[in-house]
């Protein structure tokens, strides 16, 4: 074995040291562009894995050089260590980046995160969940491993969903989260495109084993609210596209569902004056709009103009330049009611079409789907929920699914703790 082979192999060790303080990180800055990282499940080398270290100025981690983007979905390009947030307390944390492959066939980077438990794995390696976050915007600042203090724009969001990934840390699973594709690097964010959320959460899981050869095969999708829906499409289709993997099935928490229908409700409703009796049917979805659309527009010819308001055409613009609590104000589309927002006679249907290819309702998978729904969820509304089960189920889909009375949006992911970890642990057998 040479020098280089030796020190490649030492990797993951020293990767540990360096966290206890006797290797520096100028040590591992050393090897980076030496290593050849091997994928699990392939017998020679896929690409190197430069690990970057931490005074090199984070804003330039997200974009890589265009010669190193290419290269097997699911392998790592550069990493590096995470002290501090957005790192889950307990673990070992890196901030990643890795390819994937986007709707048009194109590898494309992705960023995440990865947190793996302190201490000894268990035998077959740590437990592994693949996190879907939550909508947090369609611009690159809106991206949660952007959150490094409380002056991130979504903080009150991210920061809530990493004390329960410290549950989960604390439970002895591995957690890594991806940002999707398009938010925090370079190109658009598939905004509620499934296929390309999920493929994302799965290279991460891939990822996520290159980096830390501790982490297990076995591994389960979660998600909540957008990445809900993500963790659906995970469930049908993440086998098939990481096949060394072992997909034990899903935790789909407020997923999103039916965007297609109430955005046909909004504008049939205001097209007869009733607007504003929508609420509890369509979640209060104005604010979200754009983000939809913007998702849409990755996959297909989507003109606004066609459908929208004059003043909300000219208004799609603020998600390129701000997040999800930004869009909410006042002072921007959480100001808008329906009937400012839609056109009575505009043309929907190249963007309702998307969003019904993208509906996880008629997905169908084999592995198990655990569905977690607060019935007083004013965003994603429990009565859509209940509907995409009840499709599921009526077409044969193995779905359990549990409502938790009085628990809103945000409050499910503490509520239904209890029960996906029990769920979980029994799909790993533990």
């Amino acid at each position: 074995m040479s020098d280089i082979e030796e020190r490649c192999a030492d990797l993951p060790r020293r990767r540990h040291a360096r966290r206890t303080g006797s290797i520096a990180s100028a040590a591992l800055a050393g090897i980076a562009g030496t290593c050849i990282a091997v994928a699990p499940g392939h017998a020679t080398p896929v690409t190197p894995i430069a690990i970057v270290d931490e005074t090199t100025d984070v804003a330039a981690f997200y974009t890589a050089p265009e010669d190193r983007v290419a290269g097997p979905h699911g392998s790592v390009i550069q990493l590096r260590p995470i002290d501090g947030d957005p790192g889950i307390p307990g673990a070992r944390n890196y901030l990643v980046l890795y390819r994937s492959v986007d709707m048009q066939g194109n590898s494309t980077a992705v960023s995440g995160t990865v947190a793996v438990p302190e201490g000894t794995p268990p035998p077959g390696g740590w437990p592994l969940i693949s996190w879907a976050h939550g909508t947090t915007g369609v611009d690159d600042s809106c991206a949660p491993s952007h959150d490094t203090s409380d002056a991130f724009p979504a903080h009150d969001y991210t920061s809530l969903v990493r004390k329960v990934q410290a549950q989960w840390i604390s439970a002895g699973y591995a957690v890594a989260q991806t940002d999707y594709q398009g938010l925090g690097t370079p190109g658009p964010h598939g905004y509620l495109i499934g296929t390309a959320e999920q493929r994302a959460v799965t290279d991460m899981a891939r990822a996520a084993r290159q980096i830390e050869p501790e982490i297990g095969t076995r591994w389960v999708a979660m998600g909540h609210s957008q990445g809900g829906q993500a963790a659906v499409f995970a469930d049908a289709q993440a086998q098939q596209w990481a096949p060394e993997l072992q997909l034990l099935g899903a935790v789909a928490l407020a997923p999103a569902s039916h965007q297609g229908i109430g955005i046909q409700a909004s504008q049939l409703a205001t097209a007869v004056g009733a607007s504003t009796t929508l609420g509890p049917l369509t979640g209060g979805a104005t604010a979200f709009l754009p983000l939809i659309i913007r998702g849409a527009q990755t996959v297909a010819d989507i003109d606004p103009a066609r459908f929208l308001t004059p003043d909300a055409a000219a208004m799609v613009t603020l998600a390129d330049v701000g997040c999800i609590a930004q869009l909410r104000s006042p002072q921007q589309w959480g100001g808008l009611t329906a009937s400012e927002v839609f056109a009575p006679d505009g043309d929907i249907h190249a963007l309702t079409r998307v969003l019904n290819e993208n509906d996880p309702s008629t997905l169908t998978f084999a592995q198990p789907l655990l569905v977690l729904q607060g019935r007083a969820d004013a965003t994603v509304p429990a009565a859509a929920t209940d509907v995409m089960v009840v499709r599921q189920r009526a077409a044969g889909q193995p779905v359990q699914y549990r409502g938790y009375p009085g628990v809103d949006h945000r409050g499910v992911l503490e509520a239904s703790y209890a029960d996906a970890l029990s769920w979980v642990d029994g799909r790993f057998g533990r």
